[in-house]
């Protein structure tokens, strides 16, 4: 019997609302993974403002997610577009109308193509806001990278989005009738539990066993924050102290593993579709390293939480070949 090949290592960039830079933070992410020697294929996510593939000289893409969602192409790695370095490949996004607000079938479909490509990494720009179908792209991710810059309403987008993914995915994790009820009552408005931990202390002595299983789950959660757009050391300063905020009220741990200052060679490279890394800058080695922070970083133990005997597969709710999921 065949075995399956290995899932890639899935980074999902995130920033919970438009302008802080996620793009152009996956677009370099992806350029240094793959001028490191991995295969990366980067996927522009963002379903309802694609524009990725500007920002890599891929003026007018000839395909795109549309194909595979109207079922044109069957796999994703039939829409990849080489990029930058040679071992970077590119999957457009969709024009289609109403791609952003995925139904059900559609965005399974979708998430399990993505655990099934050839590639060593997949990096996914999603799309701002907190839209079940950017939840869901973020939570199947093994990596949750997200984008801050220091302006007020960066921040509280971003832990909604956070916060918007941690309740879907505790939901999901009750394995039948009587614990969903458990966790729904227990985050429901008239509760006492208004943070993960309450939850956690509302929960332990009703089922052990589940309040493990979310525990257990968030622990290896993957969150990290990058800082963007940054003008001083300072900013940097100020955004990690979004890291305990994250830890007290969420469980995750989120610590800051990138600090990228503003940079007229980023944004020039960018223009230009060469990508920052070809300036050999500061911001360059700033993305060089925040890609070395991810590889080093142990898939079996991001994965660990998530799996059974049975699935050694993605998370839970996203399962690799047997896709069972909400919404």
């Amino acid at each position: 019997m065949r075995r399956k090949p290995p899932i890639p290592r899935i980074i999902a960039v995130a920033g919970g609302k438009g302008g802080v830079g996620k793009s152009t933070v996956a677009a370099n992410l992806a350029v240094a993974l793959g001028r490191l020697g991995h295969r990366v294929t980067l996927i522009d996510a963002d379903l309802g403002a694609a524009n990725l593939h500007t920002m890599l000289g891929v003026l007018n893409p000839t395909t795109g997610l549309g194909d595979f969602l109207d079922r044109r192409v069957d796999t994703l790695d039939a829409l990849k577009t080489p990029v930058i370095v040679p071992t970077l490949s590119l999957v457009s996004g969709s024009s289609r109308p109403g791609a952003a607000n995925l139904g059900k079938a559609d965005k399974l479909r979708l998430l399990g193509a993505i655990a099934h490509l050839d590639a060593d990494c997949v990096v996914l720009d999603v799309g701002a806001g907190s839209s079940f179908t950017v939840v869901d792209f973020v939570a199947a991710a093994d990596h949750k990278l997200v984008v801050l810059t220091p302006q007020l309403p960066s921040l509280h987008n971003a832990y909604a989005l956070l916060k918007a993914c941690v309740h879907r995915v505790v939901r999901r994790l009750a394995l039948d009738d009587i614990e969903q009820r458990l966790i729904d009552a227990a985050l429901g408005h008239d509760t006492r539990a208004r943070t993960i931990a309450q939850l956690l202390d509302v929960l332990r002595p009703l089922d052990p066993v589940l309040a493990g299983r979310i525990a257990d789950t968030l622990a290896r959660f993957g969150v990290a924050i990058v800082a963007n757009q940054l003008e001083s050391a300072g900013d940097a300063g100020a955004l990690a102290r979004m890291s305990p905020l994250i830890h007290d009220h969420l469980a995750l741990h989120a610590p800051l593993v990138a600090a990228i200052r503003r940079s007229a060679a980023l944004a020039g490279g960018l223009r230009a579709g060469t990508g920052s890394l070809a300036s050999g800058d500061d911001t360059a080695a700033a993305f060089r390293k925040l890609a070395q922070t991810l590889l080093r970083t142990d898939l079996a133990e991001l994965r660990g939480a998530e799996r059974t005997a049975a699935q050694h597969t993605q998370p839970l709710w996203v399962q690799r070949d047997a896709l069972v999921a909400e919404g």
